[in-house]
C-alpha cells in the first residue's frame, strides 16, 4: 500500500473522507471521538487509521466516514444523511460549543 501522503488521484476516483477527533480550541490536549458527538454515524462498520505513537497520543483517531467522493467530480447539493435532534442532543451540541 503506498504511503498516505504519496497518493496521486486520477479523475473520478474515489477519495476517502476521514474524520477525526473534536475537543475545545483553547485546550488541544482535550480531545473526543468525532462520533462522541451526535453527528450522522456511517452505516455499518467505519475503518479506522491509525498513525504512529505520535498521533495516538496526540488524540487522532481517523474513522472513515463512509461519505462518498470522487475526484475532480462536481456533483450537485444534495443530503448526506438526515439527523433527528431530540433535546438531548441538541444539549450535546450546545454543551460541546459552549464549553469550549
Amino acid at each position: 500500500m503506498p504511503h498516505l501522503y504519496s497518493l496521486q488521484y486520477k479523475a473520478d476516483d474515489s477519495v476517502t473522507l476521514w474524520v477525526n477527533k473534536v475537543g475545545p480550541y483553547n485546550n488541544p490536549q482535550e480531545t473526543y471521538n468525532y462520533y462522541s458527538l451526535p453527528f450522522c454515524h456511517p452505516s455499518g462498520h467505519a475503518g479506522h487509521k491509525w498513525g504512529g505513537l505520535g498521533e495516538v497520543l496526540g488524540g487522532n483517531e481517523l474513522i472513515d466516514s463512509q461519505i462518498s467522493l470522487k475526484f475532480q467530480k462536481n456533483v450537485e447539493k444534495s443530503t448526506i444523511c438526515e439527523l433527528k435532534l431530540d433535546e438531548a442532543k441538541v444539549k450535546q451540541f450546545k454543551d460541546a460549543i459552549e464549553n469550549s
